[in-house]
């Protein structure tokens, strides 16, 4: 049997009272587990197969296969953000980001503690839209499209600030390369800093930030393309949540 520590993004039921949960461990990365029974009303397991729920999970098997749960232990069950649609719709896109991203059953430790801080500073009321452009921008090294944003991503030349961004290049434009891609974003000076700064803010100290709303628009713009088109991920959950935004909910 192992023991880990895991937060669920998922869960799916699988005939009348099962459900196939899959979890982000701390130990061996993302991994599908059967919890069987997790369905019957009188199952411990019911508390802790709800999304985003942190616990403790002894599993059994799966050497060749699905491992099962044998039992669990819930930690924290961020009920606030269960319970509010648009919190956990935002928790919900930063599920889905890194179920799309990672690879079964590698070890991302680094990416455990990051969903597990942000969904701290969701249910404590920090801005959720800036807490996703974070958790967006941390997940492109995961994700093995991290950009540059130290050089310009035509001529290479170091610079502090940029005019443009280029998601064909893979990176931001100086002044004098700034039309060297017809197809590269305008790219406001305050949305390139806190885009540098997302990238190399330790999680475990942030802050109280303060974002506009015109560069909230630029930085979803810029993170949900080059998702797309440089990391071929598509969320679904960003149609929702765009969705409950446009009713005010």
């Amino acid at each position: 049997m192992n023991k880990t520590e895991a937060i669920v993004l998922r869960a799916i039921d699988y005939g009348e009272t099962n459900k196939i949960v899959t979890l982000l461990t701390n130990k061996y990365g993302k991994l599908a587990v059967l919890a069987k029974g997790a369905n019957k009303p009188q199952s411990r397991l019911v508390s802790v197969t709800q999304p985003f729920v942190r616990g403790h999970w002894l599993l059994f098997g799966g050497n060749s296969g699905m491992p099962s749960v044998s039992q669990a232990e819930l930690l924290e069950s961020f009920r606030t953000i269960r319970e509010d649609l648009s919190l956990s719709t935002f928790a919900s896109c930063m599920a889905e980001l890194t179920d799309r991203v990672l690879e079964d059953r590698q070890p991302y430790g680094a990416v455990f503690s990051l969903l597990l801080h942000m969904l701290r500073y969701l249910e404590e009321g920090k801005d959720p839209e800036v807490l996703l452009r974070i958790f967006e921008v941390k997940m492109f090294y995961a994700a093995g499209i991290q950009p540059n944003l130290t050089v310009c991503a035509h001529c290479g030349r170091r610079i502090e600030e940029a005019v443009r961004f280029s998601i064909r290049l893979s990176g931001p434009l100086c002044y004098n390369c700034h039309d060297s891609d017809p197809q590269a974003m305008e790219l406001k000076p305050v949305v390139y800093k806190l885009i540098r700064l997302f990238q190399s803010v330790d999680i475990t100290r942030l802050g109280s930030l303060q974002v506009g709303s015109e560069a909230k628009q630029q930085l979803r713009k810029l993170n949900r393309h080059y998702l797309e088109e440089q990391g071929g991920v598509f969320l679904k959950t960003y149609h929702f949540l765009d969705q409950i935004e446009k009713l005010g909910l």
